[in-house]
């Protein structure tokens, strides 16, 4: 327990330097298996609580959404009313006699001026009655894909409640599991007080950094297709098939043309993943993903992030997909090759190959 005791102390140590800008290694010395999943479920803790923040601000937004659609369409079943009755005056109008009466009338008249009077008035009905019908139907048709979007309100809003519900079990046994290996250390408060130093540096310091990397990539990743049409024998094509092959050392010289910060980060290619490790001296950043083919919204080559270690503790399942929601890191084919799409994607050997079709 001294051993644990001294290794979060040793962290603790550095954060403090870290905020006052001393550069340190991440790690003093190695710390203990134990010690290391009492700071991951720290920090996960933390990254619960914030996601419990965004999906309970979701609800808020979703449930607003549903009254205030559900005030417009009870403004819009009163308009509709005094449409229905107009178009059903047309209808009763047709299929009660009144156009005999005007068939009646056109037979009847004496001369071409009374012949053309009678069909200027039919026409002049005929149109105000047709368009009582479109505005009945086109005030039908919204409000029926108002309550449409009412009911997928609902079902989002069911949904969002049981995620909500989920994750707050979540963080409780979490909590619990955490309160009972503290209670269990010999130290509680003074582990307590370290790990409340270690999630205001995430807060403050290593969520932001995170971010920052992460929008580094999203905004190299929109500059990547202009590179590739550039870069000589990345793109071959044969027939209506084309093949694009990207080394990672080609991935690495793009990256740091585009943002210094890689300049001391690594990109490799291997058993169809990526994985991205770096070290500025400050912190430790490892991402880890594959990619997939989606088809929606457009044609895409989407990255999913398995694996996120922030100084060599792993961050939970909902700070990496807050990060892919937030940070759009795919790639589109249509941005290098009108009309083409991604038909499959693989990494080995250091090698990123796409395999494109006319599509």
């Amino acid at each position: 327990m001294r051993r644990l005791l001294q290794a979060v102390l040793i962290l603790f140590i550095m954060l403090l330097a870290s905020r006052t800008g001393a550069v340190l290694p991440v790690y003093a010395e190695p710390i203990t298996e134990e010690t290391k999943q009492l700071l991951e479920k720290s920090l996960s803790v933390v990254e619960l609580d914030r996601e419990i923040e965004r999906i309970a601000a979701l609800r808020t937004d979703t449930q607003a959404a549903i009254e205030a659609s559900e005030d417009r369409l009870a403004e819009q079943e009163l308009a509709i009313a005094a449409q229905r009755e107009k178009a059903g005056r047309v209808l009763r109008s047709y299929y009660m006699g009144y156009k005999d009466f005007w068939l009646s009338s056109l037979l009847s008249a004496n001369s071409l001026q009374e012949l053309l009077q009678v069909w200027d008035m039919m026409d002049m009905i005929a149109e105000s009655d047709h368009e009582t019908m479109n505005r009945f139907s086109a005030e039908y048709g919204k409000l029926r894909d108002g309550y449409d979007d009412l009911q997928l309100n609902k079902t989002e809003l069911a949904k969002v409640e049981q995620e909500l519900r989920a994750q707050r079990e979540r963080i409780v046994a979490l909590q619990s599991e955490l309160d009972a290996a503290l209670a269990a250390s010999g130290d509680e408060d003074m582990l307590r007080h370290l790990m409340g130093e270690l999630q205001v540096y995430w807060k403050n310091v290593g969520l932001y950094e995170v971010k920052q990397h992460f929008r580094a990539l999203a905004d190299a990743m929109q500059e990547l297709p202009a590179w590739i049409k550039d870069t000589p024998g990345t793109i071959q094509t044969t027939g209506l098939k084309t093949k694009l092959t990207l080394t990672d050392a080609q991935l690495n010289k793009f990256l740091r043309s585009q943002d210094s910060r890689f300049e001391h980060f690594a990109f490799t290619f291997n058993d169809g993943m990526l994985s991205m490790k770096g070290d500025n001296g400050d912190i430790q950043v490892e991402i880890q993903g594959r990619y997939t083919i989606e088809e929606e919204p457009e044609n895409a080559i989407r990255f999913h992030v398995d694996k996120l270690l922030f100084n060599g503790l792993a961050l939970p399942d909902t700070t990496r997909a807050d990060l892919e929601r937030e940070f759009d890191l795919g790639f589109y084919p249509q941005k290098l090759i009108k009309y083409v799409k991604a038909e499959s994607v693989a990494l080995e050997n250091g090698r990123l190959i796409v395999l494109l079709k006319i599509g």
